[in-house]
């Protein structure tokens, strides 16, 4: 077997194996959304907290949905088609951020007064915060199984240097950060996109 051959079976064979190891990274990522979502599931049926796995070190705290306009009602959250749902977890931090936005635990709950924090990844859970916009309506399902609403009031981009964009506030503000650009090559850019949101109204279970 000459050396062009030799050349061609091992870029058939590292083909399929990068093939192979994105099937499993895909695989693996959608089961631990499904375990994610069970574990709100038991949250909003017993209260607690409750890990999607048994070493997890985070647990669902709140589910997401980021809406495609500015419609808003007591039954948002599964009428609007156009919604994204993404489940945020407690704290902030890279283990956890790989899973789902986080939650900085240190900041206000949501619907509370003070400064709601979440983070997520530029590239997976928060791409869709570069089309939101002032105006826009926000709604937050919390453990208790109420939605909590809020309004855009500001989407930009800030330096990472801008701390005071974390700091308590005497009003519930909901505060969303990823990176920024959105199609940057290269990770830990010193810039972050940052959308801001205040507490519009609390819908009771339905």
């Amino acid at each position: 077997m000459n050396s062009v051959k030799l050349l061609a079976i091992a870029v058939i064979l590292g083909g399929l194996a990068l093939f192979i190891k994105g099937g499993y990274m895909q695989a693996k990522a959608h089961f631990a959304q499904f375990l994610v979502a069970n574990a709100w599931q038991k949250t909003l049926e017993q209260g607690g907290e409750h890990k999607p796995w048994s070493w997890a070190d985070t647990w669902p705290v709140a589910r997401l949905f980021l809406h495609s306009g500015q419609k808003s009602s007591a039954s948002l959250q599964h009428n609007d088609k156009g919604a994204k749902s993404l489940y945020v977890l407690a704290g902030a931090v890279g283990r956890t951020l790989a899973f789902g936005p986080g939650m900085l635990l240190s900041g206000a709950k949501p619907g509370e007064a003070g400064n709601t924090v979440i983070a997520g990844h530029r590239d997976t859970h928060f791409a869709s915060l570069q089309y939101l916009k002032p105006g826009q309506v926000l709604s937050m399902q919390i453990p208790s199984g109420e939605t909590i609403e809020y309004q855009v009031f500001d989407a930009g981009v800030y330096h990472e240097s801008d701390a005071w964009l974390m700091e308590d506030t005497d009003r519930s503000i909901l505060t969303l950060i990823t990176c920024y650009p959105f199609d940057a090559l290269f990770a830990n850019t010193p810039h972050r996109y940052v959308v801001r949101a205040s507490l519009r109204q609390t819908i009771e279970k339905s």
